[in-house]
């Protein structure tokens, strides 16, 4: 048990401030006893109990005095005020419960929004020099149009910043790889595993961040030829117990690496995460020094650590200065620039989207986060509004107290504690709940966001500052106007029973209660158009294919040459087994990101400089297989032999060779990079990317593919097929596990980020309209309550039930009216900002707005409904009698 731990931990931290000294030694022994005994078991739950106790423990006769000798000597008082408080919750238990659920749901809501959005912006904030990390931005410009915004630059740009810049510290770079990792282990054999989470880089990679080497040397691990370093996590899988160091692990199947090092697994708010880091000098002799000095090859992510206090904006003025020097002649020959900007690491997880993100499916959304912030301040707001309604409309009843106080000498300042006191108390029994509420919901919340937020984020010192603050600022903000309002009655107006609402009060009431409604119809409005943007595009015709497909991972095959002949012997034995329609091998499927870029032109008549468009290798089978559609000339065919000297185009990209026609295309000669080829065939338009990104130009080449194999299949009982196909992939393909995924559910988890949000959006959403909805059932039931002579009245004079519903519901239904007229422009504004954001979208439909009325108007009938109506058929002698 580490003692350490106990004495800075924030809790006994506060015990002892609190806790009077005559008190402290004694109390903090029996602490200390049974946080030792319960941390032999759990570390964890020896601090939740150490929480619970010191909880406990904060009881007024314990605490020592905080304040000055005039406080100490009204001691009394204050033991007074709890009392007071205490009656007045017992008088009035049923208002009571509904501040405290409003507030503890409210609280509960707003702490666990907090956590998240904590944790979204505590990204990358592990590195101690982050605020001086920057990634370079590769942009390509072509004629005046930015065409790519990528992630990863070009490997010649960090030995240019470092060689040329005094303002640079040091770079590094990390080039990604994916593949099959072997280890024969001389027991169990030969271990594979494809692995996704590798990276080339150098011993830089652990001077510029903080990841942690816990055996090897960072300055020499990742130096010299075929040398590795590997996660904690990487070596419990292939070595067990047993220590990796210097044993040797196969890539591919064909490049032997040498373990030199076990690092800390990456924390999982890192943008970047792997679990193989591979020397860089090996990928300089694999690609001829290329990996150094190329201007072109944007694959690397680069980051350059700059020297505290550097003017970035200054500083990329020279860097543009310099490129434009010694890269200017070559992009004024090519008709392009390319942008090298710095871009501050701290800022990648919320606000980068480029291409070749490194972890694209775990990016972070500024805008969800600034969202669901205002959902968060908006809750807390409407909790707090439903206890300053309460306690003002119930300030007649209270009347007569505060007169007899007067009376006997108290003063206004008394009076204000006493209400603060009570608002105090409230909050902090809210709070105990609330806490309550967090932890039993925690991993249900985890799961709503889809983010491994630690569980000590609630055993931190912020959060128990943030519980404290909230608890005080709340007390404040709900408790200070209801305290003026009850301190100021007159006692000679309140004894004489001649005290009327206050006119101001009525307003204000009024006020918050349209607030409330507003915010709830702008939530459910917000609801309606995220639920329906997300359905338009899922429901949207993407113009390929992508059911019923299974898509295996291509395999590593050290023969090259053989590839096709492999290839081709397993798309002959897997189109053999029943269920199996087609077979398609190609670089990308759909959902997959194209990183493969080249220019292209046309030969003759048109123009000078080459459009840079995206690329994918398909064979003959690819397009039948996934249905596209050929508008102009023919797929690739087995009968012409000579067809991978021709290309297909889409129709985008025909349009941006400006030829008149898709048919216009056909047999003409286009210069793709450095190849001449001849257009055989013009594709109709598909979504390869979600309805997130707009259609891109591409071009098809005929081309043995390796990067996946994609099965049609005409059944429903997978399970046979994979189990069958097993066989023919481990005869041609041994040493390769066989992986997949069904594409519909791949191409579909690029909404997945867009779906927890909406989802995170309506249940907040729901919550509070649901606390709107407790405190207007609340003051529904009081003023019903207030009004039951009058209700009592119009019945003996003839009133029908429905007149006098009608009566107690119109006030409520304007305040409705009103909140609409406000809600629906910000509604309209802020919904219609969002959905901007996408190149195909909804629009706004004016049935959202109708529904969202509709929907608050429900609701508040709901909410008043049931107290309106059992006053206007409650027996009328029942309320008059007492006159």
């Amino acid at each position: 048990m580490n003692s350490e731990r106990y004495h800075s931990f924030w809790a006994i931290r506060f015990f002892r401030w609190y806790c009077h000294p005559d008190f402290a030694e004694d109390l903090e022994g029996d602490l200390y006893e049974r946080y030792s005994r319960n941390s032999e078991k759990s570390e964890q739950i020896a601090r939740l109990t150490l929480i619970k106790d010191v909880i406990k423990l904060f009881r007024p006769a314990l605490m020592r005095p905080l304040f000055n000798s005039k406080f100490q000597n009204n001691t009394s008082m204050f033991k007074n005020y709890f009392k007071s408080a205490f009656r007045s919750f017992a008088k009035n238990l049923s208002f009571t419960l509904l501040n405290v659920l409003g507030l503890s749901v409210g609280l509960a809501t707003t702490l666990l929004i907090l956590q998240y959005v904590k944790y979204e912006k505590s990204y990358d904030t592990f590195h101690s020099q982050i605020d001086n990390i920057y990634r370079i931005q590769y942009n390509i410009i072509q004629d005046n149009q930015l065409i790519v915004e990528c992630a990863a630059a070009v490997p010649a740009v960090g030995p240019a910043l470092a060689d040329n810049f005094e303002e640079v510290e040091k770079f590094t770079r990390l080039f990604p790889r994916s593949g099959i990792i072997s280890y024969n282990d001389p027991e169990k054999g030969l271990i594979s595993f494809r692995e996704e989470k590798m990276q080339i880089t150098d011993p830089r990679v652990f001077e510029v961040f903080d990841f942690k080497l816990l055996k090897g040397n960072p300055k020499t691990s990742l130096e010299g030829l075929n040398k590795t370093v590997i996660s904690e996590r990487a070596a419990q899988k292939y070595f067990g117990n047993s220590d990796p160091i210097g044993k040797r692990i196969l890539y591919n199947g064909e490049t032997e690496y040498e373990v030199t090092g076990i690092f800390e697994n990456v924390p999982d708010n890192s943008h970047i995460k792997f679990d193989f880091l591979f020397s860089f000098e090996t990928l300089n002799q694999q690609s001829n020094n290329e990996s150094e000095t190329n201007w072109g090859w944007y694959d690397f992510n680069t980051y350059v650590l700059m020297k505290p206090g550097t003017d970035i904006e200054e500083f990329q003025g020279k860097w543009d200065n310099y490129l434009a020097e010694v890269r200017g002649e070559d992009w004024e020959h090519r008709n392009y620039k390319s942008e090298f900007i710095l871009r501050p690491a701290k800022e990648i997880h919320l606000h980068s989207n480029l291409l070749q993100e490194s972890e694209p499916a775990e990016q972070g959304d500024a805008e969800a986060v600034y969202f669901l912030t205002v959902i968060a301040i908006f809750i807390l707001i409407i909790a707090l509004i439903n206890y300053i309604n309460l306690s003002t409309a119930k300030s007649i009843e209270r009347a007569k107290e505060v007169g007899v106080r007067k009376v006997m000498g108290g003063e206004k300042s008394q009076l204000i504690k006493q209400f603060l006191v009570e608002s105090f108390l409230i909050n902090v029994l809210a709070m105990a709940i609330a806490l309550m509420i967090i932890a039993i919901s925690w991993n249900a919340f985890l799961n709503l966001t889809g983010r491994d937020i630690p569980l000590d984020y609630l055993l931190s010192a912020d959060f128990a500052g943030l519980v404290i603050s909230l608890i005080l600022l709340s007390s404040i903000l709900s408790g200070a106007y209801p305290a003026w309002v009850l301190s100021s009655f007159k006692p000679v107006s309140v004894l004489k029973g001649k005290l009327l609402g206050s006119a101001s009060g009525n307003i204000l009431r009024k006020g918050l209660v349209i607030f409330q409604f507003s915010a709830s119809i702008i939530l459910i409005i917000g609801t309606l158009v995220v639920y329906n943007q997300l359905a338009f595009m899922k429901s949207q015709d993407l113009g390929i294919d992508i059911k019923s497909t299974l898509v295996l991972e291509g395999p590593a095959v050290t023969n090259d040459s053989l590839y096709g002949q492999y290839l081709e012997t397993f798309k002959t034995k897997a189109n053999q087994i029943s269920g199996v329609e087609a077979v398609s091998a190609a670089s990308n499927v759909p959902g997959d990101e194209i990183f493969w870029t080249r220019g292209i032109r046309k030969l003759v008549n048109g123009a000078v400089n080459s459009l840079t468009v995206y690329n994918m290798g398909i064979d003959h089978d690819y397009v039948p297989t996934f249905d596209l559609k050929v508008i102009a000339g023919r797929n690739f065919s087995k009968d012409f032999p000579n067809d991978n000297e021709r290309v297909l185009l889409n129709r985008e990209l025909a349009a941006m060779l400006d030829f008149e026609s898709p048919e216009a295309a056909i047999g003409e000669k286009v210069i793709l990079g450095r190849d001449t080829m001849e257009v055989a065939g013009v594709l109709e338009n598909y979504h390869q990317m979600s309805l997130k990104n707009k259609v891109k130009p591409l071009v098809f080449r005929l081309f043995e593919s390796r990067s996946f194999i994609s099965l049609k299949l005409n059944e429903k009982n997978t399970d046979n097929i994979i189990a069958e196909l097993r066989g023919p992939w481990n005869q041609i393909f041994p040493n390769n596990p066989i992986d997949y995924f069904f594409l519909d559910s791949f191409f579909n988890k690029q909404y997945e980020s867009d779906q927890q949000f909406g989802q995170v959006f309506t249940l907040f959403s729901m919550l509070a309209i649901i606390i709107a909805c407790l405190g207007l059932f609340g003051l529904s039931s009081y003023l019903t309550l207030k009004r039951s002579k009058e209700i009592g009245i119009r019945k003996v004079l003839g009133s029908s039930v429905n007149n006098i519903v009608y009566l107690l519901s119109k006030g409520f239904l304007s305040l409705v009216l009103v909140a609409n007229i406000i809600a629906w422009p910000l509604a309209w504004f802020i919904m219609n900002g969002w959905l901007n954001s996408f190149p195909y979208r909804i629009d706004m439909n004016p049935l959202f707005f109708l529904a969202a009325a509709l929907s608050v108007v429900f609701i508040a009938l709901l909410s008043v409904g049931y107290q309106t109506v059992k006053a206007a058929i409650t027996n009328p002698v029942q309320s008059l009698r007492n006159e």
